[in-house]
């Protein structure tokens, strides 16, 4: 889904975030995009490592392809891999990697 400026807000189920290197980009809220529990869980995941940059910033349709890999994020299935967009294949790597994170998180809960 696209907002007023053409920039890229969510998927059809959920937030979406663009793996770019070690940069994750997700949507800021002033976008347009949903204040779900799980972006809110990834971006503490991500504020606690070196591992990945975090970044807020709005995504064009066109950085989807250039993207090393997509996720999307959801209260019902938590982060899922995007494979495919139009003829580009992705990594899933780094969403597995956060998805194990999320779940030892919930699990100290």
């Amino acid at each position: 889904m696209l907002n007023t400026n053409k920039n890229v807000i969510e998927a059809i189920n959920g937030n979406i975030c663009l793996v770019s290197g070690n940069k994750i980009k997700t949507l800021p809220l002033s976008d347009g995009c949903i204040k779900g529990i799980i972006r809110k869980q990834i971006i503490k995941i991500l504020n606690s490592t070196d591992q990945f940059e975090l970044v807020e910033e709005s995504i064009s349709p066109f950085e989807l392809q250039k993207a090393d890999e997509l996720f999307i994020t959801n209260i019902i299935s938590g982060i899922v891999p995007v494979t495919q967009y139009r003829k580009k294949t992705y990594k899933v790597s780094t969403s597995i990697n956060l998805l194990a994170k999320l779940n030892a998180l919930a699990r100290m809960s």
